[in-house]
């Protein structure tokens, strides 16, 4: 799920969370539960590479989507985040 422009990673766990009916506590909790959710936060940086952030293994269409990046050119990084 990409945002719509000028959409920062906040405000689409706003409304993805509330389409499931999960109340965030703050900031920090709308990142947790869109985690738990099985969502990756992908950012990508001026510099061309794209961080993936993860905290369960990436399912099928995750993976696909990010290996279209790197053929695209992008050099990926993943950080698994503890959360």
């Amino acid at each position: 799920m990409q945002g719509l422009p000028g959409e920062g990673h906040y405000d689409i766990a706003k409304d993805v969370l509330e389409e499931q009916g999960v109340t965030a506590k703050d900031i920090e909790d709308h990142y947790r539960q869109m985690f738990k959710l099985k969502f990756a936060r992908i950012v990508e940086h001026d510099d061309g590479t794209v961080e993936v952030e993860h905290t369960r293994p990436l399912i099928a269409r995750q993976k696909r989507f990010l290996k279209a990046l790197e053929d695209a050119g992008k050099k990926l990084v993943y950080v698994s985040v503890k959360r």
